[in-house]
């Protein structure tokens, strides 16, 4: 009598993980049709300077943290020497899987005659999904002198997709929050026209708009708060980790244009309770790179 064989059992067997892996390949690509995303997120790394640099175990989180994200613009950087922005790129680089690079502005401050009181911009984004389009320069504030800080710009191309846009980056002294959150709309305009008329903007930064620098009925009367832009941080939102009360200084404010590129998705990242990191949490906001 011949010994059944097993042959029916294997191809049944061969038949299921053939039908699932057909099922994860149509999942696969039905999934990549979806416009692809990336993060931007806005960091006040407070007083960073060559002694958090020099500290291994702060400035490697502090790597990490950039890491997560595509665009990361970076406030008040300190060094009178200049050199901790491209240092800290290659930090960020030594240990991630992404090649970043950085643009950063020159010191400025309301003391250009005190070195020690200037901060420094930068931004940090992943070179294999941007480009850099256009000089970034500093905002000119000399007629009128707004800014304590003048803002950072730069404009960037998306590598797949079709979406650039300007970015617009701002640390306002807290005691003229108001005044300058409102030169904000002058500084929009502004970028429109130097950048190639590009309308898509989005300005972030520590705007300071919140509690008792910037109450949400003063921000109200400002026209950056008006119909032709988009705030994304509620104004109740906790965005700082010496602030008692849900203070939400650190913002994202979109022209309409830009807006339509959102989506819908941000977020406050409390990575780290340690006020030795910085006294401000990342705050991120989600685009898709294309409409």
């Amino acid at each position: 009598m011949k010994r059944r064989e097993n042959i029916p059992v294997i191809t049944r067997n061969k038949v299921w993980m053939l039908c699932i892996l057909l099922l994860m390949i149509s999942f696969s690509k039905t999934y990549s049709q979806h416009p692809a995303t990336f993060r931007i997120c806005t960091f006040n790394i407070q007083n960073f300077g060559q002694t958090k640099l020099h500290d291994s175990a702060r400035v490697r989180e502090l790597a990490g943290i950039v890491r997560k994200y595509d665009i990361v613009a970076v406030q008040e950087i300190s060094d009178v020497s200049g050199e901790v922005p491209g240092a800290f790129r290659d930090i960020i680089n030594r240990e991630g899987r992404k090649s970043y690079q950085v643009v950063c502005s020159k010191r400025t401050g309301e003391q250009p005659d005190d070195k020690s009181s200037q901060e420094q911009y930068a931004f940090y984004y992943d070179t294999t999904m941007f480009s850099i389009l256009n000089m970034p320069v500093l905002y000119n504030d000399s007629a009128f002198d707004y800014f304590a800080r003048e803002p950072f710009t730069a404009r960037f191309k998306s590598k797949t997709g079709n979406f650039t846009f300007v970015l617009v980056t701002i640390h306002t002294t807290p005691a003229k929050a108001v005044e300058e959150i409102g030169s904000l709309d002058d500084v929009v305009k502004w970028a429109t026209k130097g950048y190639d008329n590009e309308t898509d903007i989005i300005v972030m930064g520590d705007f300071n708009a919140s509690c008792s620098y910037a109450s949400p009925a003063k921000l109200d009367q400002l026209a950056i708060r008006g119909s032709n832009y988009f705030w994304i941080v509620p104004d109740d939102t906790k965005t700082n980790l010496s602030a008692k009360s849900d203070c939400a200084y650190d913002r994202f404010v979109l022209t309409l244009p830009a807006k339509s590129y959102y989506t819908g998705h941000w977020g406050v990242d409390r990575c780290f309770n340690a006020k030795t990191i910085s006294d401000h949490w990342p705050v991120w906001a989600e685009f898709k790179v294309e409409k």
